[in-house]
């Protein structure tokens, strides 16, 4: 039997406006989630659900494991929106991956090498010490990373990472994220827009307005009537070749 985060009658409402209206879903561990969906579709609302960060009515568990109660022994990793939190937080990198290994209680030498542990599996150790603010954005979400990993989480929630990234920056992201799946055995769990590189990565995509827009399972095989019922009408599928690149710095 597979094993599996199961999401049953799932609604969160704000200010007694829904946000995501009953979303069933059951998704198999180990592997790379996308959700997908207009700006005001539901994403950040059902990821920060996921986490527990918001209120939400339904149910979400983990192998029939409660999420609440879940999370008391075990860390989740969440990666939130970029915005300018980091312009004027005098921290270094090594700091901010640092954070994710206080749950440890480890001495600052261990804690410190833990860290520059994890900054290395996303090519990072080179600025350990410099200013997180004077980072360019793919460079922040990669410390980001970095941080997620330390908790040694099992589940990864990642919150539209690629805001902001051209698409050498993207390709480069999506291929260390497939790098650290396959050896840390992560469930992932990302909301996006982004059609073309979402369906080359992405093992399980599923699409929400408010509601979940069925489609079928195949990722492969998400087509134009669905992409319409997300972002309208006007909206069409174009060709998307996607850059690769042996660069490793965002």
């Amino acid at each position: 039997m597979n094993e599996l985060l199961e999401i049953k009658n799932l609604s969160v409402t704000y200010d007694g406006k829904i946000a995501v209206k009953n979303v069933n879903l059951k998704l198999e561990l180990g592997k790379f989630h996308v959700i997908m969906g207009p700006n005001g579709g539901g994403k950040t609302t059902l990821i920060r659900a996921i986490a527990g960060l918001i209120p939400y009515s339904g149910k979400v568990s983990v192998n029939g494991t409660d999420m609440k109660k879940y999370r008391k022994s075990h860390s989740i990793g969440y990666l939130a929106q970029r915005g300018s939190q980091f312009y004027d937080m005098p921290l270094s990198a090594i700091e901010v991956v640092e954070m994710g290994r206080y749950r440890f209680k480890e001495k600052s030498n261990e804690r410190r090498k833990n860290a520059l542990r994890f900054l290395e599996e996303v090519d990072m150790i080179s600025r350990a010490d410099y200013p997180i603010g004077d980072m360019s954005g793919g460079q922040q979400q990669r410390v980001l990373i970095a941080r997620a990993l330390a908790t040694e989480s099992k589940i990864m929630l990642m919150d539209e990472p690629l805001t902001g990234m051209d698409p050498k920056s993207q390709s480069n992201f999506y291929e260390m994220i497939e790098k650290i799946k396959k050896k840390h055995g992560l469930t992932i769990i990302m909301s996006s827009h982004d059609i073309g590189f979402t369906t080359a990565y992405a093992e399980n995509v599923f699409c929400i307005n408010r509601e979940l827009v069925p489609h079928n399972e195949v990722v492969k095989l998400l087509n134009e009537p669905e992409v319409v019922k997300m972002y309208g009408p006007n909206f069409r599928l174009t060709k998307h070749y996607h850059l690769h690149s042996e660069e490793n710095d965002v």
